[in-house]
């Protein structure tokens, strides 16, 4: 089996373990709200060399019946203690929207030198020291709640019109949403030096603009390429192939990556 596949409640495989560990390795960060599963429309666009896991949230998926009061940053600090195992001396590389940016920025602080990511591409969020928005998630009644979740379009239909399901779904969320808008980086934090990032946003994101966005390269001693894609906050998902190039693309000069066939690379 694959010496990642740990047994940790953080990670979950998106593809069936083989006979082999897999020379590289892909994490995403899930959104508020969102589960393991979040990310499988991508699995088409990634290549066959590539361990694809997701960090599984507590409150959610098979972490159902754990409460999510973790903030960002102890979430962050309980991933990264879990983390070594999983990378397993590979080159790998990280990715987050959302919460999952906040979450993922927070792990490259905690992270040595040695375990960072070959790259890392944050999504849908704005730099991590700016004001949080003022939505104030944690005092809105049900109807303001849900209301706000039909307007940011990122929940299913189904769960939106099923009363059953909400009651199981909003608690949920609104602790993400909750943590969210608690966490602020301290601006005066040392500069990334490593690894080489990259910035996605919506260009039809209500809550974030262009300059919030750009305001990431305060956070990274290298340049920092922010492009906006056609699309509100979940743009994620038209644009899965644009989100993932540049990961694959510096995998693919890995050495251990390398005498793979790459032939399937975007």
């Amino acid at each position: 089996m694959q010496h990642s596949s740990t047994d940790s409640c953080w990670f979950s495989p998106q593809r069936p373990p083989g006979t082999a560990q897999l020379p590289a390795l892909l994490l995403a960060v899930p959104f508020a709200g969102g589960n393991e599963h979040v990310y499988r429309p991508w699995l088409p666009l990634l290549p066959a060399w590539l361990e694809v896991q997701t960090v599984q949230l507590p409150g959610r998926g098979r972490r159902f019946h754990q409460r999510n009061d973790l903030s960002i940053v102890q979430m962050a600090a309980a991933i990264v203690t879990d983390l070594p195992a999983l990378i397993a001396g590979r080159p790998w590389v990280l990715f987050g929207h959302s919460m999952g940016a906040r979450i993922a920025f927070e792990m490259l602080h905690l992270l040595p030198a040695a375990l960072q990511p070959a790259a890392v591409v944050l999504s849908g969020a704005p730099a991590p020291f700016l004001p949080p928005t003022t939505r104030d998630v944690a005092n809105k009644d049900r109807a303001a709640f849900i209301q706000l979740l039909r307007d940011m379009n990122g929940t299913p239909a189904e769960i939106l019109q099923n009363d059953e399901l909400l009651d199981l779904f909003l608690p949920m969320l609104q602790r993400d949403f909750t943590h969210v808008e608690q966490y602020r980086s301290p601006p005066d934090r040392l500069l990334l030096q490593h690894p080489p990032c990259w910035i996605f946003g919506g260009d039809a994101d209500p809550d974030i603009s262009g300059a919030d966005l750009a305001a990431w390269q305060q956070c990274f001693a290298r340049p920092v390429p922010v492009t906006l894609l056609r699309g509100d906050h979940f743009f994620i998902f038209a644009h899965g192939a644009a989100l993932l190039a540049p990961l694959l693309k510096t995998l693919a000069t890995t050495a251990a990556v390398q005498p793979w066939s790459t032939a399937d690379l975007l």
